[in-house]
C-alpha cells in the first residue's frame, strides 16, 4: 500500500492592517477602514482595477441621471429612505453638473463679442470726465465728496473710500476692457451659487416648518433640483449649439431636423420649472393647491435672491479686476 504523505499542510498566517495592525477578517479593516489590498502592484492590475471602478461609478450615473432627469423628487425620496448605494452621491453629481454648467458658461464668454464701448461718452467716463460712482448729486472724490459712514469712525471711513477708489479706478478700466471684467465675474459664479443653495435651503425650510424634516434633506432636494438645472441648462446650449449648425448646412433635411431641435428646446424650457414644482410634491407629499402657492413664493424669492447675489458679483467683480 502506497505511503500516505505525512507532510502538513502550511496553513496561511493572518493578515495585520499596514496602518494600525489589526488582524484582518475581510477586503477592509474594521477598526481604521484601510483597504486590505495594496496600490503597489504590477501595471497591469492597477489598470484594470482603475477600470472596474470607473466603469461601476459610471453605471452609478448613468441611473443617475435617468431619475434626476425624467423623476423629479425620486433621487431625494430614495436618498433620504436610505437607498444610497445605487445611486451616484449628491454632492458629486452637483458637481459635475456645475463644472459643465460653467464650462458652457465660459465657453459662451469667449465666443461672445465684448470690445470696448467705442461711442463718445463712454470714453468720457474712461478717461476720467465722468464719475464712474455718485453719492448724492456729485461725483464721488475722496477728498471734496468722500463716503462717510459716521457708525465706521475715521480709520474706518478712510479704509472704505480706498475700496471706493479701486472700484471706481477698475470701473473706468472695464469701459476699456469689458472682457477681462465679464472673465473675472463669471469666475464668481460657481462660489455665488455654492452660498444661494444653502440660504435657499433654509428659506424652503421656513416654509415646511411643520414638515418634520431635518434641514439637509431640504438640501439634498435643492442640491438635486440645481443638479438637473444645470445639466437642462447643458442641453439647451447644445441644442443652439447644433441648431445654428444646421442653419448653415444644405444636405437633405436639416430643416425638419432644425425644427425638431427647436420643439425639443421648447419641451426642455417648460420642463424645468413644472420639474421643480413636481418635485416639491413628490417630496414633501402636501396637496397641490398648497404646493403650488409655496413655489410661486419660493420662485419669486428665490428670484430675489439672485438678483442681489448678481449684483454684489458684479461690484466684487469691478473691485478684483
Amino acid at each position: 500500500m502506497q505511503a500516505r504523505d505525512e507532510t502538513p499542510t502550511r496553513s496561511r498566517p493572518a493578515r495585520e492592517c499596514n496602518n494600525c495592525g489589526t488582524l484582518l477578517s475581510g477586503p477592509y479593516c474594521h477598526r481604521c477602514g484601510q483597504p486590505a489590498r495594496s496600490f503597489i502592484r504590477a501595471l497591469p492590475g492597477l489598470v484594470g482595477e482603475v477600470a472596474s471602478e470607473t466603469l461601476y461609478y459610471d453605471s452609478r450615473m448613468w441611473r443617475t441621471l435617468q431619475r434626476l432627469l425624467f423623476r423629479p423628487g425620486w433621487l431625494s425620496h430614495e436618498y433620504v429612505a436610505g437607498k444610497r448605494a445605487r445611486y451616484t452621491p449628491p454632492v458629486r453629481l452637483y458637481l459635475v453638473a456645475s463644472i459643465l454648467a460653467f464650462l458652457i458658461v465660459t465657453l459662451v464668454i469667449s465666443s461672445a463679442d465684448l470690445s470696448g464701448m467705442p461711442d463718445d461718452a463712454a470714453q468720457g467716463f474712461a478717461d476720467g470726465s465722468g464719475g464712474a460712482i455718485q453719492f448724492g448729486s456729485q461725483d464721488w472724490h475722496p477728498e471734496d465728496n468722500p463716503l462717510e459712514l459716521s457708525w465706521l469712525g475715521p480709520a474706518g471711513n478712510a479704509w472704505l473710500n480706498r475700496q471706493v477708489a479701486i472700484i471706481d479706478a477698475n470701473a473706468r478700466e472695464t469701459v476699456h476692457n469689458p472682457a477681462r471684467f465679464v472673465r473675472t465675474a463669471a469666475g464668481m459664479l460657481p462660489q455665488t451659487m455654492f452660498v444661494i443653495l444653502p440660504l435657499f435651503s433654509a428659506w424652503v425650510a421656513v416654509f415646511y416648518l411643520f414638515a418634520r424634516r431635518y434641514y439637509i434633506e431640504h438640501l439634498l432636494l435643492q442640491v438635486h433640483n440645481h443638479a438637473f438645472v444645470f445639466l437642462s441648462l447643458v442641453g439647451l446650449y447644445l441644442i443652439a449649439l447644433v441648431r445654428g449648425l444646421l442653419d448653415q448646412a444644405t444636405f437633405f433635411g436639416h430643416g425638419l431636423l432644425g425644427g425638431l431641435l427647436y420643439w425639443a428646446a421648447v419641451a426642455i424650457a417648460l420642463w424645468i420649472p413644472a420639474y421643480v414644482l413636481i418635485s416639491m410634491k413628490r417630496f414633501y407629499g402636501q396637496g397641490w393647491g398648497l404646493t403650488v402657492v409655496k413655489y410661486l413664493v419660493l420662485s419669486l424669492s428665490y428670484l430675489v435672491m439672485l438678483m442681489f447675489a448678481l449684483v454684489a458679483v458684479v461690484i466684487l467683480g469691478v473691485w478684483r479686476l
